[in-house]
Order: structure tokens, then sequence, then C-alpha cells
């Protein structure tokens, strides 16, 4: 308790800007400051902190997977929600005062990890090599995937061209000014992060809510799907699957539990979850009704997913094992990744036969019939409704539609009815991003992102 206790110090230290070193901050003299990998590795073992974050659900709130009805979203208490999920202009006001949840809570997360990464530096790793290779592996990993979840959504999809990434933080000192790298810079930087993480941490971790060398894999699988570097992204899936191709048998789930996914399930390799902003609360939003319809009456899925509420289709919850969404990584993401990259480059056999394996345990016993892809459009076809539908409310989708949109044969069209008035997100819309909040425009000057 004194530890954490001490950390809270540390917090504080960070919010006022105290010019001081953070390990300075002893106001009782029999607190412990952290001297140890184990004591670093406890700061990093802070669950609620580390593995549950405000990022990430404002790209649910914006993709095309849910809709509030008229009354649902005129009733929202907070502007801010509303002008996500309406695609509204930008300005000073769009946070109406309050700031960015999502922005605020990564960087807040990645001054902690720096610090972290700067006082583990000072520890001998003879005392202790397993334990600091770990501490060490684990901030990494945390930094890249708290930069990536910026990345995700302040920035358009990747290309070496665009001069808008992210600041990228380095440093503990919250009085460090930052600013924006380029697009590729931004990813260069994640993914040197991941792959000095990958050569410290074990391939598997002493629980789910640590990082781990097949969390690595699979994250790394994701960052290049996301830049359409498909070779790597089966690369890294490739070497996760033979380290562990293990999939949830859904029939072995009971269809009318509340929530019927457990949250240390077996294919869950990291398991961390979102804060849910009140449009993905399951009285606000309603499911979309033909993604509803797409799962068949022998689909378990249908059931598992979803409840009816007042006649409409409402999402339970998923791997997290509760309504919060689940954002972290398993199994069943990474043989969609290797699908797709498969079905890419033309190894249709191959790909059908993880798509084949994935399907045949979310449909009830002998009820799934395996498929043959007739060319590589059928094979992308099938493979794209599956992922939307096997990682509904994962907050992947909108990433999935901003790198489809590049191509010309598979562009989505979001479409909104809102207050008896239809909007429309078109393709490599600028509004597909959301602008930087206004208070670090002040604290930090760097370009707006364009709405």
């Amino acid at each position: 308790m004194k530890f954490f206790y001490n950390l809270a110090m540390v917090l504080i230290y960070f919010l006022t800007g105290c010019s001081s070193s953070w390990l300075e901050i002893k106001p009782d003299q029999s607190l412990v400051v952290p001297k140890t990998a184990k004591d670093y590795q406890a700061w990093l073992n802070n669950v609620s902190k580390f593995n549950v974050s405000n990022s990430f659900g404002n790209m649910e709130v914006m993709a095309d997977n849910l809709y509030l009805p008229d009354a649902t979203y005129n009733g929202l208490s907070s502007s801010v929600v509303r002008n996500v999920y309406a695609w509204a202009d930008g300005g000073s006001d769009f946070y109406a005062g309050v700031g960015s949840a999502s922005w605020d809570d990564a960087y807040s997360k990645l001054l902690e990890i720096n610090a972290v990464l700067e006082g583990i530096a000072k520890v001998n790793r003879n005392d202790d090599p397993k334990g600091w290779d770990n501490v060490k592996g684990s901030a990494l990993f945390y930094r890249a995937f708290y930069h990536y979840a910026v990345l995700a959504e302040f920035c358009q999809v990747y290309t070496e061209e665009d001069p808008l990434g992210i600041p990228i933080r380095t440093s503990s000192n919250v009085n460090d000014k930052i600013i924006r790298s380029s697009l590729k810079e931004s990813y260069a930087y994640v993914l040197k992060d991941l792959e000095m993480a990958e050569s410290l941490l074990p391939i598997t971790s002493e629980n789910k809510f640590r990082p781990s060398r097949m969390a690595v894999w699979a994250m790394l699988s994701r960052v290049n799907l996301a830049m359409s570097n498909y070779d790597k992204s089966l690369l890294f899936a490739q070497h996760f699957l033979a380290n562990n191709n293990v999939l949830l048998d859904y029939n072995t789930l009971n269809t009318a539990a509340a929530f019927p996914f457990d949250r240390l399930n077996n294919e869950v390799i990291f398991s961390l979850y979102i804060a849910n902003p009140s449009a993905l609360s399951q009285t606000n939003h309603v499911v979309d009704s033909m993604l509803y319809r797409s799962y068949g009456q022998d689909d378990l899925r249908r059931q598992l997913f979803f409840r009816i509420n007042g006649g409409l289709p409402r999402f339970k919850g998923g791997y997290f094992g509760s309504a919060s969404c689940f954002v972290g990584l398993a199994t069943d993401e990474v043989y969609l990744n290797a699908m797709e990259c498969l079905a890419r480059e033309g190894k249709l056999k191959d790909a059908a036969d993880l798509f084949n394996k994935l399907l045949i345990s979310r449909y009830k016993t002998a009820k799934y019939n395996l498929v043959d892809f007739a060319d590589v459009n059928d094979a992308l076809t099938q493979v794209l409704i599956e992922r939307r539908k096997s990682l509904l409310f994962r907050c992947l989708r909108l990433t999935d539609i901003k790198r489809l949109n590049k191509s010309t044969d598979r562009q989505i069209w979001m479409r909104r009815k809102l207050n008896n008035e239809e909007i429309v997100l078109a393709p490599n819309d600028p509004k597909y991003v959301l602008p930087i909040p206004q208070q670090e425009l002040i604290l930090n000057p760097m370009p707006q992102n364009p709405r």
C-alpha cells in the first residue's frame, strides 16, 4: 500500500508540473520509492491504470456498426459524444471546453510509462535479469499500444507522405514541449518499441493482463495491417499462430447468459477494456439492422453477441465479460489478419482453411458448411464481412474502413439519419479524424487536423 501511495504522489507531480525529479517526492520517509525491478513491476501491475482506457471508444461511436435513435441522441448529456457521433465540424468548441478524454488518457499513461522506462534504466539488470527484461519489455509494449491508440483516432490512414502524425512522448517530464511527428515517423516509433519489446518479453506472461511476446506479435500484425503492410502483418500473425492457434468453441457457451464470455477465455492473449462512452451504453445504442440480420440462425454469435431490448438489437458484451468493450488482443483477430493477408497474396486454400476453422467454432455443431474461395475478390469479400462480424465492438472497424477507403473498389460510404436529415461521410473525408483538443494546441502549438 505504501508503494502505491507513493505512486499517487508521482501522479500529483505530473499534474502539477513540478520541476523536481519524481524520485525526490517523499512526503514520508517511510514510503517506498521504486528501486528494484520488482518495484517497477508492481507499478505496471496496476490493472486499473494500464489495462483500462478512455481511448478507442470514439472510434466505435464514429463507425457504422451502430446508430442512435433521435430521442437518444438528443438526450445525451455530453455534447462531445453528440459531436463524435454526428461527424460534426471542427472548431475550438468541438470538445465543449472539457478536452478529449481519449487524448488525455493516452498521454497521461505515456508519462507514467516513460517514468518506468527511465527508472528501470537506472536499475542494475544483473540483480534480476528476468524481472528487468519483463519491466522494460512491458513498458515498451504499453508505450507502443497507447501511441497507436492516438494514431488510430487522430490521424488519417497511413501514407508515407502525410506530415500529420502525432506527438511522440519519450520523456516523463510533463514540461517537455512536444511537436507533431510525421505519420511515417509516428508509425516507425510504434513499430520500433514493439520490436524492442519482442526481444525482452517471454512468449507467454504470468497472467493475461501482462504483455507477452504473443501480445507483441498480435500487435505487430494489427499495426502492419492498418498500414496495409500485408506481408508483415501475415508474418507476425504466422509467428503467433505457430505458438497458439487455439479457438474458443462457442458451442460451449451459455447463450442465455447476460455476459457469456469469460474475460480470461482461451482466445484472450492480452486483456484491456475501455470505459464505454455513453453512446455505447446498452440502453442507448442500437446495432445496425442489416449487420444484425447478417448473423444467421445457426450462427451462435447472433445469441452470444446480442440481446433484444425494446424490440431492437443491442450488443451484450464481448471478451471482457461485461458490457465494456474489449480492445485487447485475442486469437480470433490474428486468424482474421492472417486470412485476409493470405487472400490478398492469392493463397486461397490457406485463407479458406483458416476461415473455415474459425467459422466452425462460431456455428452450431454440424451446421456450418465449408467454403472454397472462387478467386481473390470472392475471398476478400467473405473475409472482410466475417472480420466485421467477428470483431464487433472491438473498436477496430473505423481503422478497417479508413484503410479500405484507400482502394477504389472497396470504399465505404457511411450514412446516418439524424433528426430527419441524412448525413454522409464520404471515403477519405477529413472527418474520419477527430480534432486535437484546443488546450493541447495552446500548450504545444502544432497543426490542427483539418475537419
